[in-house]
């Protein structure tokens, strides 16, 4: 990728809100071990309205890394996002979560891979987990509505308008500088937007597809890189039970929002109709995944609830 001399050839966009503090010293610390030169990429902190603030001197105390704290009051990790696409420099930018730890070849192997994909416009890699305990093996089923995945060692690359194994997790998204604008330029038009992604405890996501949806647009390809590689630690209250169900009745919602905000609106599901199919879901859900279907079923109740908003 040919680099202006005066600009960052990446820029890592690493969004965070009241942070555990190893964790986020953990995930920096993987990028301070890049192989990728420093002089090369800008590494950009979100602080989204954490409390106490982060400081600067606490993140990078001897100032090795060419890190900027930037504050996003807005609570959201969208919003988040949008601050720090808006304060990068780079054509290539690397969008890092407070809990992953990225291969020390991560930015190296990113960059290698937009020069010689020209038509790939967002990508993404391999997250494995990694656990504070064990946990039960009906949960890995989960995982993958977690940010982990694996889907092998070759690459999976298409330009369909659609969910499919190739469109990237936001742990470890990397996206060319035209498509993380035209991501900003859909939430700032379009009010509901900002609401797909996290804010604070509640649950909700889809801003990762609207990146993919983005990428669609400008006539780009998605795609499954599986040479990038970054660790995900799973905290334990986010394995629990209660905390699997409200996660999996988000990403039902928030389906049915993104749809909504493309101009493809979900038909309202109410009353007799409402119960049928959420019965009919549950009884397929567990006959074929028993707890695990359970939980999953969970993503039908969202999807039933919001498509009462749908006009």
């Amino acid at each position: 990728m040919a680099g202006d001399s005066t600009r960052s050839e990446v820029s890592v966009i690493l969004c965070t809100y009241n942070p555990r503090s190893d964790l986020l010293r953990w995930t920096l610390d993987s990028i301070a071990k890049q192989t990728f030169d420093k002089s090369r990429f800008e590494l950009l902190v979100v602080d989204n309205n954490s409390s106490p603030p982060l400081q600067a001197e606490d993140l990078n105390p001897d100032g090795a890394m060419p890190l900027r704290l930037i504050s996003e009051p807005r609570q959201g990790l969208t919003y988040g996002r949008v601050a720090g696409i808006r304060a990068s420099t780079a054509e290539l930018l690397v969008f890092v979560d407070d809990d992953n730890y990225l291969d020390p070849d991560y930015l190296s192997k990113a960059v290698a891979i937009a020069d010689s994909e020209p038509t790939v416009g967002i990508y993404g890699g391999i997250s494995v987990a990694t656990f504070s305990r064990p946990i039960h093996k009906w949960k890995y089923g989960l995982l993958p509505h977690l940010g982990v995945r694996n889907y092998g060692g070759e690459p999976i690359t298409s330009f369909e308008d659609c969910w499919g194994k190739w469109e990237p997790i936001g742990a470890g998204m990397v996206a060319r500088r035209d498509v993380a604008e035209q991501f900003v330029a859909f939430v700032e038009k379009h009010e509901g937007a900002a609401g797909l992604g996290r804010k604070g405890t509640t649950l909700m996501s889809g801003e990762d597809t609207l990146f993919a949806r983005c990428a669609n647009k400008l006539g780009y390809s998605c795609s499954y890189q599986p040479s990038l590689r970054l660790e995900h630690c799973l905290e334990t209250h986010r394995l629990r039970t209660a905390y699997l169900r409200r996660l999996l009745e988000g990403h039902g919602r928030s389906f049915v929002r993104l749809e909504q905000l493309q101009d493809r609106p979900v038909k309202p599901v109410r009353g007799i109709t409402a119960l049928i199919f959420l019965l009919a879901r549950l009884f397929h859900r567990v006959a074929s995944k028993g707890r695990t279907g359970y939980v999953l079923w969970w993503w039908d109740v969202g999807y039933v609830r919001e498509s009462r908003n749908s006009q």
